[in-house]
């Protein structure tokens, strides 16, 4: 797709081009200064616990858990009359004026010019405490696309918080599309920014509440544990997975585990205090019906948190054998590898209830998905639930850069219409040029939980660099690459000619990935389960700051004119949304070094 600048109104795949504009937002505002340690990687970790000063000791090894929620969706916020039905707001187009300003004040949605009718479901923050010894860590997600490190860091930073000795706060986002714009980029107009300090605010304040309760509330625990794979037939690995979600970018490589992590009261093990869930899917679905007002929502994490917490009726799923009952408890959400566009899009068929197929995209897939995922957590965890009450708590966190290459971000850097972010490697009052790019501050952490290991990225990471999986061991049924039929483009089966004519050839898409010059293992997955004791390897998304795609170095191809404004022929479309060829190497070459990382 071509971008061209001008009085556009956006589109949604133009508007993931837009999202990395967001990584810069402090640029030329913030640090001015080459950062004090090098740009590329890091010298040693910022924080290891236990043994650091601040966190020396396990005490007795008991782990304390605590959890809380707050809702932050907008209250009495100002609406509009969508006269034409285009799901955007027009400049003539009737609104309520709450406040008597004269101006439409409205909560804008991802897409651009779409301002919110309604509530679908809430949007909250959900926060999770591990207490062990002198060691406080929290894990916090967001239902938004994403959130940059300056909001992040207002948080962890804020007042409240400063008395109760938190070691570290990891922030991520659901990437819920059709939440609250926290990026800035989806206002009424190009230019014009979609944060409003009363929106923004109140994200802020709530997600302040929610952390400071879960480390109040916390209480000795222990765990049951369990993963599995959404597939279309639950243990045939060969069953494909469009009953979920797919992957349509090549290579087909994707991880579809979820992992589900019940934390209970050592003095009442039967009551929940809080879930954590892993899995990786786009939450956008109910964004692109162009049939019903736009509202905001959290899409399938409400319903897959809502049925975790009070249970599934075997009505509501097909995969759910008989009622089954909710954990109680508050449930914390947390993206996975969901890069390559790992989405319920594009010919997915999640059962809903009955089993009746919902391939409309909607609120009710939405519900399916979610629904869905609730049922098979909750029967794997009954099923194969692993308890556990010894649960050595340990965390190691990193800060680094990665350099901004991309020509559109640089130029959007200077609308000052964005999220903030920290910052530097370069001199502001120079024009940016080659030598001369800005470079934007990076965090990662690898933290474990007895058996359960979790290592966050700063985007949407792509799956392989995860799992590796470039065999088609992780592929699970579908064709790692797919072809277009020599005569009218169709997408086929390379090697079966299948979707075209009985003569036709099936070539390689242009500009298709040679997997020969893929990475070579360890991957990341392969380092996670490396530290003792782990079994369950969690990839934490979208967490501790937002930069859009991750995109593997081998499979990165620019367009040969415009590039970073076109996209190059074949499954390119995540390179024009992509911080630099080097996003790779800058932004998880790093985190591959902090998971190796062991304390001398």
């Amino acid at each position: 797709m071509i971008y061209t600048p001008g009085p556009l109104r956006y589109d949604p795949p133009m508007m993931r081009r837009w999202v990395l504009v967001a990584a810069l937002a402090a640029c030329g505002e913030g640090n001015k200064a080459t950062p004090d340690a090098r740009l590329e990687g890091f010298d040693k970790p910022d924080i290891v616990c236990p043994g650091d000063p601040s966190c020396k000791t396990t005490g007795d090894g008991q782990l304390k858990v605590g959890v809380a929620k707050r809702v932050w969706t907008p209250q009495n916020f100002e609406t509009y009359t969508d006269e034409n039905s285009d799901r955007e707001w027009q400049k003539t187009e009737p609104f309520t004026d709450l406040n008597g300003n004269g101006k439409f004040d409205g909560v804008w949605l991802f897409g651009g010019g779409r301002a919110a009718e309604g509530v679908t479901t809430d949007v909250e923050v959900r926060a999770m405490a591990l207490v062990e010894g002198d060691m406080t860590f929290v894990v916090a997600y967001v239902d938004c696309i994403g959130l940059f490190s300056g909001d992040m860091d207002a948080i962890r930073n804020d007042p409240a918080l400063a008395s109760l000795n938190i070691d570290h706060i990891m922030i991520g986002g659901t990437h819920a599309h059709d939440a609250p714009d926290t990026a800035g980029i989806w206002g009424p107009d190009v230019g014009v920014s979609g944060r409003q300090p009363f929106v923004i605010d109140v994200l802020k304040q709530k997600a302040v509440e929610a952390i400071a309760e879960a480390v109040a509330n916390v209480q000795p625990a222990q765990m049951v544990i369990a993963s599995t794979k959404t597939v279309n037939e639950l243990g045939n690995l060969q069953s494909r997975t469009d009953d979920w979600f797919k992957d349509i970018r090549d290579p087909v490589i994707f991880d579809p585990t979820v992992t589900i992590a019940r934390f209970v009261k050592v003095s009442n093990p039967s009551e929940t205090i809080g879930t954590l869930v892993n899995w990786a899917d786009h939450p956008e679905v109910a964004h692109f019906d162009d049939s019903v007002p736009a509202t905001i929502t959290a899409h399938y994490p409400h319903w897959l948190r809502d049925h975790i917490e009070n249970g599934v009726l075997a009505s509501e799923s097909k995969f759910a054998a008989t009622d089954l009952p909710g954990l109680g408890g508050i449930t914390v959400f947390v993206q996975g590898a969901l890069g390559g566009q790992i989405g319920s899009l594009r010919g997915t068929h999640p059962p809903g209830p009955g089993g009746v197929p919902v391939t409309k995209t909607s609120k009710e897939m939405d519900q399916a998905v979610g629904t869905n995922l609730a049922a098979v957590a909750l029967t794997t965890l009954a099923q194969a639930g692993e308890s556990t009450s010894d649960l050595p708590l340990s965390f190691k966190s990193a800060k680094f850069w990665a350099r901004v290459d991309n020509l559109g971000i640089q130029v959007y850097q200077i609308l000052g219409i964005l999220g903030p972010a920290e910052t530097g490697g370069y001199n502001p009052d120079d024009p940016i040029d080659v030598g001369n790019e800005p470079w934007i501050a990076l965090r990662s952490v690898y933290l474990q939980i007895g058996p359960l290991g979790l290592v966050s990225v700063p985007g949407e990471l792509h799956p392989e660099l995860w799992v590796g999986g470039y065999d088609g061991s992780w592929s699970f049924g579908w064709p790692i690459q797919w072809g277009e039929c020599a005569d009218n483009g169709n997408q086929c089966e390379l090697g079966t000619n299948a979707g075209c004519g009985t003569s036709v050839v099936c070539n390689p898409k242009p500009n298709a990935p040679d997997l020969s010059t893929a990475p070579k293992p360890p991957y990341m997955r392969d380092l996670v389960l490396a530290h003792d004791g782990v079994r369950y390897p969690v990839v934490a998304g979208l967490a501790e700051n937002y930069i859009g795609y991750i995109v593997p170095m081998y499979n990165f191809v620019l367009a040969t004119s415009g590039p970073w404004l076109n996209e190059a022929e074949g499954d390119h479309y995540e390179e024009v949304y992509a911080l630099s060829t080097l996003v790779e190497q800058h932004a998880i070459h790093p985190i591959l070094e902090l998971l190796k990382f062991r304390k001398k």
